[in-house]
Parts: structure tokens; sequence; C-alpha cells
């Protein structure tokens, strides 16, 4: 059963991203992360306390716990914002595999470097095969355009869809997928790091709440208006509160159930089939038209992605 919650996980998480992609340009990155947190808070308190791990919390010390929030709000706050950004600058099927061939090699190494983890072949090969895939991913194509569909009645709709990425802004969408991969990566290695004695599902209740209350303490000063946007769409609103509840929510922990039930070699190389599902998804709902090199990038990304965490 590990096996199979880790592939609905991703599943999960590819459609979340076409629920992103389908938000942008209605409210600011930070409004649609920091409410989907606050929504996904509510699902993980729940399974906390079915869970029994609420007595964790008084073996910890709080060094771990101020680390952990650390750990949320590089993740969440600060990654998964940037990540949202990014969706809009170059479409679903670039943002996706290369985030996600990012953060995994990033972490992978990372655990090498710092946290003394073993050195295998599978690392310097697996992330040869990701860097061409992004290489593959990034060629500029001007027929790669998004184009979005006509909208009916109660459809989600994306004011100002873009069209071919222009050279200066790709290239910042890049460097701003850089960056996700390196919050992305640096929140993992945190929460490996100084959990201590938590539990996969304590660790996670003080991650995702630490992300949305900096990003709604954020929002609430610097972005009243675009904070103010979702509670006037109420279609909008429950989009992204439905968002939080499954994508995050129920998608992390059946993505935690995994790793516990299957390994988190193998949880991981599943969970890393979420590009490939993503592909059809972003084709049948946002209307990406898909080039060979796209999909070629995006196969090479997941190879890379199973040589780094399985050898």
């Amino acid at each position: 059963m590990g096996e199979v919650a880790a592939l609905i996980s991703a599943a999960i998480w590819a459609g979340t991203s076409i629920a992103f992609a389908r938000f942008a340009g209605r409210t600011s990155p930070a409004v649609i992360s920091g409410i989907r947190l606050a929504a996904a808070t509510v699902v993980l308190v729940g399974i906390l306390v079915a869970s029994g791990q609420v007595s964790d919390y008084g073996d910890a010390s709080w060094e771990s716990l101020a680390w952990i929030m650390v750990s949320g709000t590089l993740a969440y706050a600060v990654g998964d914002t940037i990540y949202i950004r990014v969706l809009p600058m170059l479409g679903m099927q670039r943002t996706f595999p290369i985030s996600m061939a990012l953060f995994i090699t990033f972490t992978v190494v990372g655990g090498v470097v710092l946290l003394d983890e073993e050195l295998t072949w599978g690392l310097p090969a697996g992330a040869a095969l990701v860097a061409l895939g992004i290489s593959l991913i990034v060629v500029p194509r001007a027929e790669d355009g998004v184009v979005e569909p006509a909208p009916g009645e109660g459809d989600l709709v994306v004011a100002d869809p873009p069209g071919p990425p222009k050279a200066p802004s790709a290239m910042s969408g890049y460097l701003l997928l850089l960056l996700v991969g390196i919050f992305w990566a640096s929140a993992s290695l945190l929460l490996a790091g100084q959990k201590g004695d938590l539990g996969a599902i304590a660790a996670g209740t003080i991650r995702i709440p630490a992300g949305a209350i900096g990003l709604l303490a954020f929002v609430a000063v610097a972005q009243r208006e675009d904070l103010s946007i979702p509670f006037r769409d109420r279609t909008l609103l429950w989009g992204i509160v439905l968002a939080g509840l499954v994508g995050t929510g129920i998608g992390s922990m059946l993505y935690v159930y995994g790793v516990l039930e299957a390994g988190a070699a193998r949880a991981s190389v599943l969970s890393a089939t979420a590009p490939l599902m993503g592909l059809p998804l972003s084709i049948l709902i946002l209307k990406e038209r898909l080039s060979l090199l796209v999909a070629a990038g995006t196969v090479l990304c997941v190879l890379g992605i199973v040589l780094v965490v399985v050898v």
C-alpha cells in the first residue's frame, strides 16, 4: 500500500500544480500559498490527533522545533510561493519537471556533503541526465506558448494568459526555479538533520502552519488588496482551499505514509513520476502544446531522479 500511496501523492501534486497555474494572475502567489497552507493545517491537525503523535512535542527540544519552523518557512512560505510565481512565466511543462529535478538532486547532494550520506555512482550519472533533460526543456521555441481554453460557466479564468516566453522573462523564470530547488532542498536537509525524535506527522504539522503564519502575516501587511480578492471571488477562494486540503494536506500525508511503508528511496522514485503525470494534464486542461524536446527532457529528468535516489 505504501507504493500506491506514493503514486497517488504524485498524481495529487500534478493536479495541484495545474490548479496553481489556473489561479495565477488572479491574486498574488503569496496569497494563494498562504490560504492553501492555512487550509492544509486543518487537515494536518486532525491527522496529528488521530495518529497519537501529539506527545512527541513534549520530548522535542525547543531548538529542534525552531529549526523545523524554519524548514517550513523555507519550503512553503518561500519555495512554494516562488514556484507559483514561475508557473505562468514558463508554463507547467517547463516549471514542473525542472523544479522536481533540481529539488531532488540538490537534496541528495546536500545529504552527501552535509549529512555524510553515502555517495554512489548513481548521483553523478543521474545528475548528468537531469542536466541534459533540463537543457532540452529550456530550449527556446516560439511555438511553445501557452494557450488558455475559452472559459465556460463557473470556470476559473486566468487574466492575460502568457504567450511565447521572451528571452529576459524566460531567463528570470529559470533563475527563480533555481532558487525554488535550493529552498526546497535546504528545507528538506534542515528537516532531516534537526527533527530529532519527532515523528513525520508531528514534524509536518509544525512545518505547514509555520509557513502559513509567515505568509498570511506578510500579505496582511504588504498585500491587503490581493488578500481581499479571494474573499470577493468565492470560486477562487474555494479552489485555493480545496488545493490546500487535498494537495498540501492529504497529498503530503500520503507521501509520508509511502515513505514509512515503502521506504524513502522507493517513495521518492514513485513521487518523481509526477512530471510525467503532469504532461497530459497540461495539454488537456491548460491547453499547452507539447514539443518533443519538452517530452524528451521530462523523461530524462525522471530517469535521472531515479538514478540519483535508487543507485
